[in-house]
């Protein structure tokens, strides 16, 4: 049991953050949206630390969250109470997008691709 420890407790904790309700969190005020920004990176350090995923695919499955909870154009499930005071604002799925767009991203992305070249 204990080997799959790592595999619980970085889907388990964000899972939890989510059910709760907003009120059990010491913030005044915080919406749907923000709550799931916890979550999202609540379960991203967890991954990063107990690493049950190698990290790259850490990377890849918090963007695609993201998208799917966060985002405009997510599933319809998760913009379900748009529009309320409580829920927040989506973000368009453009701008989670286009934070790959960064020239220094883009260099720093370069670098790495090219110091691995002989592997």
């Amino acid at each position: 049991m204990r080997q799959y420890i790592r595999y619980i407790v970085p889907i388990l904790i964000p899972l939890l953050i989510l059910i709760l309700p907003a009120s059990a969190f010491p913030v005044e005020g915080l919406t749907v949206i923000q709550q799931r920004v916890i979550a999202i990176f609540l379960l991203a350090a967890l991954c990063w630390v107990m690493e049950p995923i190698p990290i790259y695919a850490t990377s890849v499955v918090i963007i695609v969250l993201e998208l799917l909870l966060l985002s405009n154009k997510g599933l319809y499930l998760f913009r379900a109470g748009e529009g309320q005071a409580y829920f927040g604002e989506l973000l368009t799925y453009s701008d989670i997008m286009a934070t790959f767009a960064s020239l220094s991203l883009c260099y720093f992305w370069g670098a790495f691709f090219s110091g691995h070249g002989g592997d």
